[in-house]
């Protein structure tokens, strides 16, 4: 867990522009009294925030709203306590949505308490995002290094939000942190049965007493160890108190930081935390060694011994260099890999203990696992640091130091170039295969050139030895590639130093898109001169996605990569040095997915056959469909789309084989026709993955 020091007051409580309504826990506050009314404003003039925000809201823009009504709702979050800033969280009571409203005006609450009714005067407003959240205010504030959203003047507050009734109850939304997804935001949320991961006399909501004070992210979990942050301002009142130690119920608001989901509570009541930690009673029998576990797979057992194990996480499960259903541990000197039934968030350098009595005993390719272990017995104690044992290669015995930390110094990194290909480590004792996986968000990386130390879990696998770093921390030393070696691929795009443009820009290389400034061409890529030129409308397209990046969404001259539910969108994925466009909706929050990728536009008189490559994997349901069209409006929900009968990978299809469409005659549908690749699908339930590769209209 990393504590983040906020430089500025203002900064420290942006983020908590975030949050809705649903309300107080009736009988953990002090409820007031029901009374005032409301003003005498029509049915008609009261309109849904789901209807503004279909209007007006556009992700990273700032758009002036022009509709001369109101919204009606009831404040769920205020500034009492002092971790939210200048921000009311309001929710509509006639929609599911919630807002933050930005109001240049201290003590809010005096005004606008939790529970009280407020009529938003809309026109004149400004509706925007800070980094994902949706919040309301007035005009653009361009003081600062980069614009961000104005805060409605503490001058127009009594006319832009219209008192009504007080002392509403607010009822929170019952929901699990695997739950949470965009509809959430801004709303007020119950977790029941979660813990904060560390705790101790030393730990607390955040740190009040330096200057400035420290806003700091707690981590939240629950007994199957899905992870939230639980972000609190260093000018919060509780600010310096200690964290409950005890598992219970957390009410907050539910926010976002571009990709990080966190919580912000009103104060400390919204803490209730009087229950037995998850895996913290009484585990079976007593501590085991992992020593122990080892030697009686050894010895021909196929289960566990009875009691738990404690030690170290050496993993890290964020980086993907390893499966979330696993965590390696090391206890001493002896390590295991364990195997959860579900996914396990617990980071590394951590310290655990987990019931394993009677757990499986087995090996995954010639390694070692504890199978199949219920992710609520795995209890989190505290933080600490495993020290790696250094070793040469020649000494890297896995009997001896399997799922182990080790570190090699004076060494280097051969093969390459990047950390998916085939990289071994080498010293003057030999060389050993360091493994990474092409989920790894380093896999993409160029490897250093030059002397290195690197820091490695000890693993086996059918093919032999291996070592696996943990994060790109892992690799120590080096130097940047040599861009004057003809050979080598210093930027990691695939073409050597000799052929490329510019051997220290990935984007830069000949076939790689580019902008040719001439709006009447399309397809724009980089000759073999390195000059960027384009063609006209309809020249046809040949995209083998080589020039994007492994892990980020498709970006390409003159395409379309559009999420239209949820805000997943189509990514480039490396395996065995091939790239390609991918979609998945696994492990996805969101209650539905939809999101398409579009090619440029063709001439069919010109260019009239299509052919694309398609491959699935982990198959549960048919979401990928490819479409036509002739009148792309700019937004697929709106665009009339014919079906393309391209042959498309389906269940019978092995996994991860692309499988050719054939040719396609687009004249069928038109002079001037886009293709747009669809995929459907729901985190939970339809979660097939679908790749996409070697689209050619020619």
């Amino acid at each position: 867990m990393k504590s983040i020091v906020i430089k500025t007051f203002i900064v420290a409580l942006s983020f908590s522009s975030l949050f809705i309504l649903s309300g107080c826990l009736k009988g953990e506050f002090d409820t007031p009294p029901t009374g005032g009314s409301d003003p005498e404003i029509p049915a008609e003039q009261i309109v849904s925030l789901t209807e503004v925000m279909s209007k007006y809201y556009v992700a990273g823009k700032y758009t002036a709203i022009d509709l001369d009504k109101y919204v009606k709702g009831v404040v769920v979050a205020d500034d009492r306590s002092g971790n939210f800033y200048k921000t009311l969280i309001v929710e509509d009571e006639n929609s599911d949505l919630g807002i933050a409203v930005l109001i240049d005006e201290n003590e809010i609450h005096s005004t606008y308490p939790v529970g009280k009714r407020v009529f938003i005067k809309l026109k004149g407003l400004t509706v925007s995002d800070y980094n994902g959240l949706p919040q309301l205010g007035m005009g653009v504030d361009n003081s600062g290094s980069s614009p961000r959203l104005g805060y409605i003047p503490s001058s127009l507050m009594s006319e832009i939000l219209v008192q009504g009734a007080f002392g509403l109850e607010v009822k929170p939304r019952i929901k699990k942190i695997s739950e949470l997804s965009s509809a959430d935001l801004n709303t007020l949320i119950q977790l029941e049965g979660v813990q904060f991961s560390n705790v101790g006399a030393d730990k607390k909501y955040a740190n009040n007493t330096v200057d400035p004070p420290v806003t700091i992210n707690q981590d939240l979990v629950d007994c199957f160890n899905n992870k939230i942050i639980v972000r609190n301002s260093g000018y919060a009142d509780f600010a310096n108190e200690v964290l409950p130690d005890k598992n219970g119920t957390l009410t907050a608001v539910y926010s976002i930081f571009r990709a990080d989901k966190q919580l912000f509570i009103r104060d400390t009541k919204d803490v209730a935390f009087d229950k037995v930690r998850c895996g913290g009673g009484n585990p079976t029998g007593s501590r085991i060694s992992v020593e122990s576990v080892r030697t009686a797979f050894a010895n021909g057992a196929t289960s566990a011994p009875t009691g738990f194990i404690q030690g170290i996480v050496i993993s890290d499960v964020a980086s993907g260099n390893i499966t979330n259903q696993n965590l390696t541990v090391q206890d001493g000197d002896y390590g295991i890999v364990l195997r959860f039934k579900n996914q396990i968030n617990i980071p590394q350098n951590t310290e655990i203990k987990i019931d394993v009595s009677g757990a499986k005993l087995e090996e995954f390719s010639k390694l070692l696992q504890i199978n199949d272990l219920d992710n609520s017995k795995a209890e989190v104690l505290s933080t600490k640091v495993q020290t790696p044992k250094t070793v040469t290669v020649a000494q890297l015995d896995v009997a001896k130091f399997e799922s182990t930390l080790v570190k090699v110094v004076n060494a280097q990194l051969t093969g390459g170039p990047k950390y998916s290909g085939t990289v071994k480590v080498k010293d003057a004792s030999g060389e050993v295969q360091l493994f990474t996986r092409t989920a790894a968000t380093f896999s993409g990386q160029n490897i250093p050139s030059g002397t290195i130390s690197i820091t490695a879990i000890l693993s086996e696998f059918t093919s032999g030895t291996q070592l696996s770093i943990r994060n790109l921390t892992d690799v120590e030393g080096g130097a940047p590639c040599d861009v004057n070696n003809a050979t080598a691929d210093c930027d990691g795009d695939g073409v050597a130093n000799g052929q490329d443009c510019s051997p220290s820009n990935k984007d830069i290389y000949p076939g790689a898109p580019c902008d040719d400034a001439n709006a009447a061409t399309v397809n724009d890529k980089y000759n073999a001169q390195c000059i960027c030129e384009g063609s006209a409308p309809g020249a046809g397209l040949d995209e083998s996605f080589n020039s994007q990046t492994n892990n980020v969404d498709i970006t390409l001259s003159g395409w379309v990569n559009v999420a239209v539910k949820g805000t997943r969108k189509w990514q480039a994925k490396l395996f065995s040095g091939n790239l390609y466009a991918q979609a998945t909706s696994f492990n996805d929050t969101a209650p539905a997915m939809e999101t398409w990728l579009i090619t440029p536009e063709v001439n069919t008189a010109v260019t009239p056959t299509l052919t694309f490559e398609t491959a699935k994997a982990f198959w549960v349901h048919d979401g990928l469909s490819v479409w036509a069209t002739s009148n792309y409006t700019g937004d697929p929900a709106t665009t009339t789309w014919t079906k393309v009968n391209g042959k498309v990978a389906v269940k019978d299809d092995a996994d991860n084989t692309f499988i050719p469409s054939g040719n396609v005659d687009l004249k069928s549908f038109g002079a001037k026709v886009k293709i747009g690749f669809k995929y459907e699908g729901a985190g939970g339930t339809n979660t097939s993955t679908f790749r996409v590769d070697n689209v050619v209209v020619k």
